[in-house]
């Protein structure tokens, strides 16, 4: 667990099974982190990192990896992933927002780049990847983006202002129609994804959304109140989006029990996976 007096939070849990990181001292915004094991793995490969930009504490770097290619490969991959991300902080905050989301994005392809290199350099490596979501948020707006099924939830009142959409099989078969949002807990392809840094097959080549084009420019306003979270599948795999809500809903005012509960709903329903969640909201939304 990270200083209390410092800004941040890193966590890659080696031998961790339950952490919460409490609320940073920073001035506009407030965050929690946890991670809990799950009933099932023997290991955590999931990894997170919560920490302002030094040269602009308005500026905060949130992410969450997931890491796979078994225990040794996962949790290694996970932290390649975190400690590419954090040497963001070592640079110069863009001014503009494009040049923010270009900063964010070219990093997926380094971490991608660092991740396969390092898994040519043993057999027991060469499957090893994650799946990533990160963030950076401003007083005013935040960027995201994520590769795999790490996922973003923006929600204001209890209801789903915008929900990052899977690189997975399951959200294909869901698109095209084939399966329904219930069907997913138990479809066998529920854990293929199609999307990661590293992995099996990897070759560079991999899909990071949302794209920035002419007809978006997703650089995200937010309003007081609203709350964010980002977390790995173990998560979202295990509670559903309206359970998620719900509970958002109910504990908006207290993160501890917040994150408490949407940990302990994982675990009720199974904790067949780690389990990793970052809570944001502003600092009058979620006061302890």
């Amino acid at each position: 667990m990270s200083n209390p007096n410092n800004p941040s939070i890193d966590a890659d849990n080696t031998n961790t099974e339950n952490t919460i990181a409490n609320a940073s001292p920073l001035t506009w915004i407030q965050y929690k982190g946890d991670t809990n094991i799950g009933k099932v793995r023997e290991a955590n490969e999931d990894a997170y990192l919560v920490e302002p930009w030094k040269d602009n504490p308005e500026a905060l770097l949130v992410v969450v990896a997931d890491g796979m290619g078994g225990h040794r490969g996962g949790k290694e991959a996970a932290d390649i992933s975190i400690a590419t991300f954090r040497e963001l902080l070592d640079r110069p905050f863009p001014e503009t927002d494009s040049a923010q989301y270009e900063l964010l994005l070219k990093q997926f392809y380094t971490a991608d780049e660092k991740i396969r290199d390092q898994a040519s350099q043993s057999f027991k490596l060469m499957d090893m990847g994650t799946t990533i979501v990160a963030a950076i948020f401003t007083p005013d707006y935040y960027i995201y983006l994520h590769a795999g099924d790490c996922r973003f939830y923006h929600i204001r009142n209890g209801e789903p202002v915008r929900i990052s959409q899977d690189h997975s099989v399951v959200q294909v078969l869901i698109e095209l129609g084939k399966i329904t949002e219930a069907d997913v807990p138990t479809h066998p392809m529920r854990s293929v994804v199609n999307s990661s840094l590293g992995g099996r097959n990897a070759n560079g080549q991999f899909t990071v959304s949302p794209q920035w084009n002419d007809d978006e420019h997703p650089a995200y306003p937010y309003e007081s109140g609203d709350i964010f979270l980002l977390c790995s599948d173990g998560l979202h795999g295990e509670v559903p989006r309206d359970r998620i809500l719900e509970i958002s809903q109910q504990h908006a005012k207290d993160p501890d029990l917040l994150t408490q509960n949407l940990i302990d709903t994982a675990l009720e329903n199974g904790g067949k996976d780690n389990i990793t969640l970052v809570i944001l909201g502003g600092k009058s939304d979620l006061a302890d």
